[in-house]
This record gives structure tokens, sequence and C-alpha cells, in this order.
């Protein structure tokens, strides 16, 4: 299965070659992950591979996204769950988008 992860988040000098930079808060690739996979699964391995994701993105210790952060799963271009969902099984062609949460007045 082919998925696509975006990271809004600043990390394109961290993250290396392995993700393409749009704009300088902006990193996207495209990977081939496993049937079954779930989001948790795939941010604890990405999470293993590039510590920065473990450090800003995803907290291993308790599975789930910090919390200053808005996770949105996307398959077929619909979505299927905003802000949490580290359960949900990806499917081909899904889409993860992790923005932060900006609070402003």
């Amino acid at each position: 299965m082919r998925i696509q992860v975006e990271l809004w988040l600043w990390l394109n000098k961290e993250l290396g070659a392995d993700f393409q930079s749009p704009s300088e808060m902006r990193s996207v690739t495209e990977m081939d992950v496993e049937d079954g996979m779930t989001v948790q699964n795939l941010f604890d391995r990405l999470a293993d591979r590039y510590p920065i994701i473990g450090l800003k993105v995803f907290n291993r210790q308790n599975g789930k996204f910090y919390p200053n952060l808005s996770v949105i799963l996307t398959s077929s271009d619909e979505l299927i769950r905003p802000y949490s969902g580290e359960d949900n099984a990806l499917k081909d062609g899904d889409r993860i988008k992790v923005l932060p949460i900006y609070v402003g007045g």
C-alpha cells in the first residue's frame, strides 16, 4: 500500500532527503506500508527512524500525538478522522496531515 505523510512543522532540515520540502514549514513523503498498519504503528516506526518526530510529533511512550497538534486522516479525499485516530488502519492512497494547533485573537 502507498500512503502520503505531510508534516506542517518546520522539520524539513531534520528529516533529510526522504521528505520533500515544498516550503520551509511543510515536509511531504510517500511510502509503502504493510496491510493492517495503523497510524500509531506508522508514527512509531517514523519516530524510530527520525528522532525529531518522536520529540515533536508522536509520543512513543503513550502512543499518541502530542496535544499541540491536529492530525487529519483522509482516504480517497474524504475526511476519515480529524484530530486523533492513532488506531485507524491505513488503506492504499491514504493521506495523513499533521498540523500545529494555533491559538490567537
